[in-house]
């Protein structure tokens, strides 16, 4: 990329929104973000981060807003810019609050929980745990009120990791145990039986670390009746480890806690679109 492309393409895109045409605006000044240079701060990067507010401000409400945003959060995160990588992150997630609350769909509630687990990403490097656990009690509460029992499950399944993680035993017990409630009743679905497993692991994690081996086993047995590929091979892990008293493994599948994936993990994994506009 030559140092006049840059600025042209951001002259299409600001054409583009006084257009109208936000989708077009939007593949431009994602790809702008997602090829900015590593270790260096372009000279074009103020102008290419008031486009896009003034984008997100155009258009709130857009998927292209949200998509945006998106890059942007990634382009932050990789450069190692978490408290900016925050802010647009909660752009993205104002997109799909505002859609859920004017009508929650299948497809709402499913774009507001990546939006969520984005942000919990960019707190989660931030060290925020407490932000994170609301994060999970706000996609609980939405998952309820929508009536997605699985969803509800899978939200108090990651709040007990939580609690796990921080050692407060009682509180995991409890969201571990009401999950599984939940998924009891749904688990004639392979993927329900599967969270159920996924459940029954970190059930057993907690049983373990109140020094109950026997449950311990017994909750990891449960879990392989239900699980495939490497995830049996991380079970046999942990069956193998508290056979011997050691302790658990961390693994890789099978994690204590996955909501709020690390988002440096999203930034390595995510490319820029290709340009199609003539620029």
């Amino acid at each position: 990329m030559t140092d006049q492309i840059p600025e042209r393409i951001l002259s299409a895109a600001r054409i583009a929104m006084t257009e109208g045409a936000v989708v077009d605006a939007e593949k431009l000044l994602t790809h702008l973000w997602l090829t900015l240079p590593d270790g260096a701060d372009p000279p074009y990067l103020d102008e290419l981060k008031s486009t896009s507010v003034e984008l997100a401000d155009r258009f709130p409400l857009e998927d292209s807003t949200s998509n945006l945003m998106y890059c942007a959060t990634v382009a932050y995160a990789k450069a190692g810019a978490f408290l900016a990588a925050t802010g647009t992150a909660e752009r993205m997630l104002s997109v799909w609050r505002a859609r859920c609350q004017r009508k929650p769909t299948a497809d709402t509630l499913c774009h507001h929980a990546h939006a969520l687990d984005t942000v919990a990403g960019t707190y989660q490097a931030r060290g925020m745990s407490a932000a994170v656990r609301g994060l999970l009690v706000e996609l609980a509460e939405w998952h309820f009120t929508s009536g997605n029992d699985v969803g509800f499950a899978w939200a108090l399944r990651e709040l007990g990791a939580l609690a796990l993680l921080a050692g407060d035993w009682d509180n995991a017990a409890k969201k571990f145990h009401s999950a599984q409630r939940i998924y009891d009743d749904e688990a004639h679905d392979p993927a329900v039986a599967q969270e159920r497993a996924e459940c029954q692991v970190l059930s057993g994690r907690l049983a373990y670390a109140t020094g109950d081996v026997d449950s311990a086993r017994q909750w990891f047995g449960q879990a392989l009746e239900n699980l495939s590929g490497e995830a049996v091979e991380e079970v046999h892990a942990l069956l193998r480890a508290a056979g011997s008293g050691e302790p658990l493994p961390e693994l890789e599948v099978l994690r204590v806690g996955v909501f709020g994936r690390p988002i440096r993990e999203i930034a390595e994994s995510l490319m820029p679109p290709p340009l199609t506009a003539e620029v």
